[in-house]
């Protein structure tokens, strides 16, 4: 393979006077309507990049300019790199995968390199490392799987161990899944592409036995956590859409801490979690939530129903760990807006009344249980993991069904305290 110019794989994305002020720029980007970010010029070298929602936000701050918003992004020198030198380029972006510029000798704005595009050029060449990436290309739009993991919080572990565990990982998908598998030194990921989907208890059974022989190889040492997902290549039509994809679902993993995660994406995405510890704890907390729930319903029973909704924002207080309820009629449709947290400092999409919940889960089941608790999902409110927990209740002559949302890492917050608080005898308390 010949060498390669850096300047060839750049974009060039068009970039805006620091000086310039936040509606002169918002103008800009009606020109420029095609990129999600513009870059941030001044005296010809590039200062950082800014993006179209941050100068909305910033429209009332009428002494700021363009330079005040400037997110700064690594710069790389422009050069002539080898096959091997652009797998090692690979190595310069950070986990987000934030692009990075390219400059010339005098610092000049050259243009801005993609983790994507220089891992697209990787795949072209490399072969013997990432097979599977040459046929994917073949595979796009039709009805294939495309399976990706990864460990996390081993980072401190020496690349020897690293390098077992992915053979471990690599070991345990071939076992599992019919197709082609295949492990990226580079990425310290395992690819795999098939024609079938995973179960989800099949997923588990793969994590549980990942867990086990961690444990088993690596006593010693903090534990460590599998992420993963999958998504069909039947809807894709190019690498731009396979690489976005990929990026979105490992960025919705980011904040999980102390569990092992996978995705299986798609109109209804799930979620497959797997635990190594404290799963003693799992049912004191099921039941912490259900006598709290409780609480909450028996208060709402005791409230006149116009209240209902202000009774609702003072349980924050005593229960703050739940990020918004709802209330359901008989038939199914939502008769409350989303009581929102106040104290959430992430955003929540504003649920309405009449919302057709008929066919959840969790109204379904309200009817069946006690206190109904889901399993861990993707909310439609925050695009983030939770549960949801539900109970019937009658007011008068009608029936209705509280409904709350519960953000993952509060669960962990929770599971958390009960194990401190095992180890030192001290009550639990929220």
């Amino acid at each position: 393979m010949k060498d390669l110019e850096l300047a060839n794989l750049t974009t060039g994305v068009p970039g805006i006077d620091y000086n310039l002020s936040v509606r002169e720029a918002l103008r800009a980007f009606e020109e420029y309507a095609l990129y999600d970010f513009l870059v941030v010029i001044k005296d010809g070298k590039p200062i950082g990049i800014v993006n179209k929602l941050n100068l909305i936000k910033a429209q009332h701050k009428s002494s700021l300019t363009v330079g005040d918003l400037a997110r700064p992004i690594m710069k790389l020198r422009a050069s002539t790199v080898s096959r091997e030198e652009l797998i090692y380029l690979l190595d310069f972006f950070n986990n987000s995968r934030l692009p990075m510029f390219l400059v010339n000798r005098k610092g000049a704005y050259l243009g801005v390199l993609f983790y994507h595009v220089v891992l697209y050029h990787v795949s072209l060449f490399k072969e013997t490392s990432i097979p599977l990436f040459q046929k994917l290309r073949s595979m796009l739009g039709q009805a294939y799987y495309f399976y990706c993991f990864y460990v996390g919080g081993v980072e401190e572990l020496p690349s020897t161990l690293r390098k077992s565990l992915q053979r471990l990982i690599q070991e345990g998908v071939k076992a599992r899944l019919p197709g082609d598998v295949s492990l990226s030194q580079e990425e310290e990921e395992v690819y795999a592409l098939s024609s079938l989907r995973l179960k989800e208890d099949e997923i588990k059974g793969l994590y549980e036995e990942f867990h086990k022989e961690y444990t088993l190889l690596f006593a010693e040492e903090k534990p460590a956590y599998l992420y993963g997902y999958c998504f069909s290549l039947e809807g894709l039509k190019s690498f731009d859409e396979f690489f976005r994809l990929g990026s979105e679902l490992k960025k919705r993993m980011e904040n999980v801490q102390d569990a092992s995660f996978f995705i299986f994406h798609g109109e209804k995405p799930s979620v497959v979690m797997c635990e190594y510890e404290r799963r003693e704890y799992i049912n004191q907390i099921k039941l912490k939530i259900s006598q709290d729930f409780e609480s909450i319903v028996e208060g709402l029973k005791r409230t006149d129903r116009d209240l209902w909704e202000v009774a609702l924002y003072d349980y924050y207080k005593k229960y703050p760990y739940f990020e918004l309820f709802y209330i359901i009629g008989e038939s199914g449709l939502q008769i409350s807006n989303n009581i929102v947290n106040p104290k959430l400092t992430y955003p929540v999409k504003i649920g309405k009344k009449g919302a057709d919940r008929s066919e959840k889960e969790y109204f379904k089941r309200a009817n069946l249980e006690n206190v109904f608790i889901s399993h861990i999902y993707i909310s439609q409110a925050t695009d983030d993991f939770c549960i949801t927990v539900s109970k019937k209740f009658n007011y008068g002559n009608k029936s209705y069904v509280l409904a709350g949302d519960i953000n993952y890492k509060e669960i962990h917050r929770l599971v958390k305290y009960y194990a401190d608080a095992g180890k030192t005898n001290r009550q639990f308390s929220v």
